[in-house]
């Protein structure tokens, strides 16, 4: 019996369309074969998938199992392939019948024990479902409310295996994570520096609003201690706020790198960095101010 599944695989920021497809041959000598320029993070996902299945209480295949992940020269390494894979062999041997596949994708990383695991690049993947005119997606539930900022996509959080068998089935139901840009403007668009901490130094904060205000490079010489590192880590605070479009491009960036944080959905703080001087030039060529 074939299946068929969509999700998604993260190519640089970007997200890419991926067809699932799990073909069960009974009779067939049992073996498993993954295709699709798969790499070894993806091609080991069968291991685990398969005791994912055994400890959520559903059966495991034992005939002839072929998985394809397609276009087939799209390079796949991530592990969030894992639950579309498992749905698609819980459908190929029988055990989920569902007519949701076409219209909503599922993305997620499988633990031993059926619990679905946080992944990168949420955001990417959530704009490539509302591109692809997908109606919803399902995620884990660590990444919900970062996917829920797009607007015309459903997002579902779902936490087990059992839990997305139960929405594809219509049987549990679940109801699509709400975002507010306002809310969370309010919860993180703060910082917990200002730039009126600075006490004097009159001539040098002029100077640094006019570079702030113009875009201009800022070179800051003195001896140690009279505030330049003060100076220079309260300039962001005076920079304009990130546009909904700038913090869109900025977010896809940190979770792309696995680098935002549990309890945010959007980087809502314009970003800036202030390297050390005594930092190689390699290392200065890679920072963004």
């Amino acid at each position: 019996m074939l299946a068929k599944l969509y999700t998604y695989s993260l190519f640089g920021i970007d997200a890419r369309p991926v067809e699932v497809e799990v073909d069960i041959s009974p009779g067939a000598l049992p073996k498993t074969i993954l295709v699709g320029l798969a790499e070894a993070a993806v091609k080991e996902s069968t291991h685990r998938i398969e005791r994912a299945l055994v400890n959520s209480g559903y059966n495991r295949p034992i005939d002839r199992i072929v998985i394809n992940l397609s276009p087939a020269d799209l390079p796949k390494d991530a592990a969030s392939f894992d639950l579309p894979i498992a749905l698609g062999l819980l459908t190929a041997s029988g055990q989920l019948s569902s007519d949701r596949f076409e219209d909503y994708a599922a993305v997620g990383e499988l633990a031993l024990d059926g619990t679905i695991r946080p992944i990168r690049g949420a955001l990417s993947m959530a704009l490539s479902a509302r591109e692809q005119g997908k109606q919803g997606l399902l995620v884990p539930v660590e990444n919900a409310d970062e996917a829920a900022v797009v607007d015309g996509l459903d997002v579902y959080a779902v936490g087990t295996l059992a839990e997305a068998v139960g929405f594809y089935t219509g049987t549990l139901p679940i109801e699509p994570i709400e975002f507010s840009w306002e809310n969370a403007l309010e919860e993180h668009g703060h910082y917990d520096i200002d730039y009126s901490d600075v006490k004097g130094q009159e001539y040098a904060k002029r100077a640094i609003t006019v570079a702030a205000a113009g875009m201009h490079h800022l070179l800051m010489i003195g001896s140690p201690g009279t505030g330049k590192t003060l100076l220079a880590s309260r300039i962001s605070t005076i920079l304009p706020r990130l546009s909904q479009e700038e913090s869109l491009e900025t977010t896809r960036i940190y979770s792309a790198m696995g680098r935002l944080s549990r309890d945010q959905s959007l980087v809502m703080l314009r970003q800036f960095r202030t390297p050390h001087h005594t930092i190689s030039e390699a290392i200065v060529s890679n920072c963004a101010f």
